[in-house]
């Protein structure tokens, strides 16, 4: 039997606060047994440690195992647990391709916090069975664009929409100077997107880059396309079937609006947004690929949200490592998330 501990990142608490290692144990059963990483005994560890979580397999870990565990959003370091109980540093390597500090660095009120976008990204990995050889990450209410980012640094193609016109150009300024500064070789192309009677559907920013020059020169690029259009309209902007999975945090009704057909006026009802929307949503997913979604449990239900996803042609994945993420974010946030396969 072989055991391992995994630190937990110190902003961790900070996020979830009692469920933090609950969460934690959930996410990495995901991981583990979308990677055939056969995991047991994994539970909160009590070794005199800042929070960890310790777990045991019948096989030693593999330098893939450990890549796949650093995917996690609680990592922050790994180690084996030897003889005596001491601890053997692990060296985890380096998933991303661009550095992480792209979805780091800004800092905005309203802002998804990255860890929990990287938990929502792990679980729609670990759900999803298009075979791919490279994942599109599809979020179809973007902001400004965290999971947009947290896509990119993982060697992601990425797709958004988001309505507000100055969230999409402060995400077009942002990424352009972060790739300018870092001297990734990058190419930017804007156009408009129309319907079939010619009226203007959306903006589209496109940028095609790598994290090496190589990559580039050879072509073995990433690309990001942003359209600053309806989430409704989706199957419109985006082809049918060509995203692997959809990770969006949905409006709560604090920061979040959306159009509705009706004309311009602000929609702050989420669930008839999602009523409207996922039927769009449906036809850019492959099948087979995977949806996870986050939501306010103020403003909408676990089970309204199944009841519309299952009516969509999805299965809703409500049983153990799948379920039980509600935590509460602060007074008017009682977060969760419900994660979803296209049948």
């Amino acid at each position: 039997m072989n055991k391992y501990v995994i630190l937990a990142n110190p902003g961790h608490n900070r996020i979830y606060f009692d469920s933090a290692l609950k969460i934690a144990v959930s996410e990495i059963k995901a991981i583990a047994g979308a990677y055939d990483m056969k995991i047991n005994n994994i539970e909160e560890a009590d070794l005199g440690l800042p929070a960890s979580i310790s777990f045991a397999t019948d096989r030693e870990l593999t330098e893939e195992d450990f890549r796949v565990l650093g995917f996690s959003s609680i990592y922050y370091a790994l180690f084996e647990q030897v003889d005596g109980g001491l601890l053997r540093p692990i060296n985890v390597p380096d998933f991303h391709t661009f550095p992480e500090s792209m979805v780091q660095i800004l800092k905005y009120n309203g802002k998804t916090n990255e860890q929990f976008t990287r938990l929502m990204v792990n679980l729609a990995i670990s759900s999803c069975n298009t075979n791919s050889k490279r994942i599109t990450l599809f979020d179809p209410m973007c902001g400004k664009g965290t999971t947009l980012y947290e896509g990119l640094i993982r060697g992601y193609d990425v797709k958004g929409i988001e309505i507000n016109g100055q969230w999409t150009k402060e995400i077009e300024t942002y990424l352009v100077r972060f790739l300018k500064e870092g001297r990734y070789k990058h190419k930017v192309i804007k156009s408009k997107q129309s319907h079939s009677k010619g009226k203007k559907i959306a903006d589209v920013f496109t940028l095609t880059s790598a994290a090496n020059k190589a990559d580039y020169t050879d072509g073995n690029t990433q690309m990001l396309q942003l359209f600053n259009s309806d989430t409704t309209l989706a199957n419109l902007l985006i082809k049918k079937k060509s995203c692997d999975i959809i990770v969006s945090d949905l409006p709560y009704g604090v920061q979040h609006g959306s159009k509705n057909n009706k004309g311009s006026n602000m929609s702050r009802s989420p669930l008839e947004l999602i009523k409207t929307a996922i039927p769009a949503w449906n036809n850019v997913l492959k099948t087979k690929g995977s949806m996870v979604l986050s939501y306010n449990e103020f403003t909408m239900k676990y089970r309204d949200i199944l009841e519309v996803l299952k009516e969509n042609g999805f299965k809703v994945l409500d049983e153990s490592p799948y379920d039980d993420y509600l935590h509460r974010v602060n007074q008017s946030i009682n977060r969760n998330l419900i994660v979803a396969v296209k049948v």
